[in-house]
Order: C-alpha cells, then structure tokens, then sequence
C-alpha cells in the first residue's frame, strides 16, 4: 500500500532522480573520504612514519587493487540482492576500517586497513553501486543520468577536503578520521533504508525492452569479447595517468614550493574540471560515438601529462589541474555509457564489476610515479611512460564497434 501510494506520489519519472541523488550521496561518502583525502593525510604520514614517497604511494594502490579484485563479486551481489544490503555492508566496511587506522602504529599496519576494508568499502558503496542503480532507472538520458550521479565522487573531493584540511590544522589525523566515521554513519544510514526500498517498475510504459537489455552474459562471453576489452585497455590508460598525478598532487604542490594550502585548493579544482568533464561527456554520450568522446579525453589527458612536466608555478600547476580533472572525469560515464549500450542491464553489474578491474591499472601508477621521483628526483620519466601507453590504446579503440 504505501509503495503504491509512494509511486502515486512521485511516479518513476521523477522518482529515478531521486535515485541519482542518491548514487551523488554515497560516491561524496565513500570516495571522497578514501580518494580525495589521501593527499591531505599523506602529508602527516609520511612525517610520522618516516616513509619513502613510494611506499606511502603503496596505501592508496592496495586500496585500488582491492577495489579492482572484489568488484567482479560486487557486480555480481549486485545483480543478485537487495542494494540497500550491499550499501549497509559497505558502510560497516567503512566504519570498522575508519576505527582501525586511528590505531595503526606502523605504515605496515596503514597497509593492512587499506587493503582489507577500506577496498569492500569502496566498492560496496561507490561508483558501481551508483551506476548499476542509474542504468537499471534510466533508458532515455541514460548518459545524462550517469554523468550527474558519477558527480558524486567530485562533491565529495571539494566538501570532504575542505573539512579535512580545516580539521587538520586543529586536531590530529586520528581525530580527523573518527569525523569523517560520524560523518559517514550519519548520512548513508538513513538515506540508504529510506530510498532503495523503492525499484522501477517493470511494465513502465516509456520503457521499451530489447534483446540487449534482458540478454544475461556469462562470465565467459564477457571475458572472451572485444565489447569487453577494447574500452577496457582504452580507459586502463585514463585511469593510469589520472592515479599518477591526482594521488601525488601534495606532494608535487611542496616540491614547487607553495603553500600547504594550495593543495586542498587544487584537489578542489580538481573535483570541480572532474564535475564539468563527466557532465560533458555523459550528455554528448547519448548523442556522439562514444569513440570520438574517448579520443578526446586522451588528448585532454595527454595535456595534463606534459603541464605537469613543466610546472614551476601555481598557474602552470592550476592548468594541468585542470586538464586532470577533465579527463579523469570522461572515465566513469564514459565507462557505463559504453558498457551499458554493448551489454544492456541484466548483466550490467557484472559486466561493470568487470570493468572495475581497470582500477588495478591505475593503482600501479602512483607507485611507479613515486619509485621514479625516489631514483630520478624527478616524475617525467614516468609520464613519458603513461603517454607512451595512452597513444596505442587510443588507435585500438577505432576498431570498437559503435552501437
């Protein structure tokens, strides 16, 4: 009855924005707090540990290639049950890991959080989650619907930082870290078992069912097709090069010379170019091939690789920010829009758990990043390597097919 009287209410039309909101909320959680912060706690980190810089970088890479390994089980749970369990889960996850690391003594034991629960905990309540909750609501503007929910992990890079980076200069990382617990409790918990009660109905009127959309694939016909694995070797490279410069962003910011400041405001600006790329990207995704749109986010990546090469101030460092932001924001629609138009919905899930797996690319680059600056003193030899990589994988994409 009060399912009933919900759709009454607000019908799926208007209901599946609700639904993006939502997929916003739990991204600017789960990410924001993993992702986007690690630049601000990587600086206390490494005074507290001693560390070098690429053993630092090797928190945030376990944490992506746990992302990258449990995502195939996460597509397909989510396939399966219910979200609102599968978000629950995550943000328990979250908790306990959050608790953990206020206790760690040792890098070692930093490691160990990071590549245990935090990695469920991303996974469970991020940006798979959020798209296979969009693809299932959306048909039509199914670009559009992507790119707004996959804003989510760039509102939580601007908020979550800001905070951070205030909490900072008044208490401990520690203090910070059991914030940003209460922070995450408060505001995934509610809205998770008040709003995925709700699923769209099947018989809705505008929504027209085709073989691609009810069509189920194995694991087999997933791994063994080149709809799978030329976007995959295509957006590993986005993704490689994102990784390099965004999780060594601080560190390059004090290397320059500027204020410890600046750093929360890059990775702000940064968030931001994010937000504007993945709206770009996910309204001409419904309309232009999706290849053309891939070509392009290179090209803006391959910019970002030769600014940061060069910068030496806050102005050349602000552009290639920026240029960063861009084409790390082509990578999460674009990801869906190509997948979900090959795959359609029913095997949505597994297929993006899947594609998730590009994670594991991108967590090795800012440990090579790191080693390079360790033996070198310098990054460039790295981003010679990312660009090298980033041109071949862009000509293999024209032989994708378009649909």
């Amino acid at each position: 009855m009060s399912t009933t009287l919900d759709q009454s209410l607000l019908p799926d039309h208007y209901y599946r924005w609700v639904v993006v909101a939502y997929g916003i909320t739990i991204q600017a959680v789960s990410v924001g707090t993993l992702i986007y912060c690690f630049a601000l706690f990587s600086l206390p980190w490494l005074e507290e540990f001693s560390s070098s810089r690429r053993d630092l970088m090797l928190t945030v890479a376990l944490l992506q290639i746990g992302v990258g390994l449990v995502s195939p089980f996460v597509g397909r749970a989510l396939d399966a049950y219910p979200p609102q369990w599968v978000v629950t889960i995550g943000l328990l996850s979250l908790v306990i890991g959050l608790t953990l690391a206020q206790h760690v003594t040792s890098l070692f034991q930093l490691w160990l959080v990071y590549a245990t629960f935090m990695p469920l905990a991303m996974a469970l309540m991020g940006s798979l989650t959020s798209q296979t909750l969009v693809t299932r609501w959306f048909k039509e503007q199914r670009g559009l619907a992507l790119g707004i929910s996959s804003m989510g992990t760039n509102i939580g890079g601007i908020i979550l930082p800001l905070l951070v980076a205030g909490w900072l200069l008044e208490m401990g990382w520690r203090d910070v870290m059991q914030n940003l617990l209460v922070l995450a409790v408060l505001v995934v918990l509610p809205a998770t078992w008040l709003l995925l009660r709700r699923k769209p109905q099947a018989s809705a009127a505008t929504d027209q069912v085709n073989a691609t959309d009810t069509r189920v694939w194995t694991t087999k016909e997933i791994l063994t097709t080149s709809l799978f694995w030329l976007p995959f070797c295509g957006i590993a490279p986005l993704s490689m090069a994102f990784g390099a410069l965004q999780f060594n962003l601080g560190i390059i910011t004090r290397d320059i010379g500027l204020a410890a400041e600046v750093t929360a405001n890059l990775i702000a600006l940064s968030s931001v170019s994010m937000v504007l790329g993945k709206l770009f990207f996910g309204m001409l995704g419904d309309r232009i091939d999706h290849r053309y749109l891939y070509w392009l986010a290179s090209v803006i990546g391959l910019l970002a690789l030769v600014l940061i090469a060069v910068a030496d101030n806050v102005i050349v460092l602000t552009l290639a920010t920026i240029a960063m932001g861009l084409s790390g924001g082509s990578i999460l629609p674009l990801m869906g829009l190509i997948y979900s138009a090959r795959f359609g919905t029913a095997s949505f899930g597994r297929v993006m758990g899947f594609g998730t797996l590009t994670i594991l690319a991108g967590s090795t680059s800012p440990i090579m990043a790191g080693w390079v600056y360790d033996v070198f003193g310098s990054y460039n030899y790295a981003y010679i390597v990312l660009a090298s990589i980033m041109v071949p994988s862009a000509i293999a994409m024209r032989y994708l097919r378009e649909e």
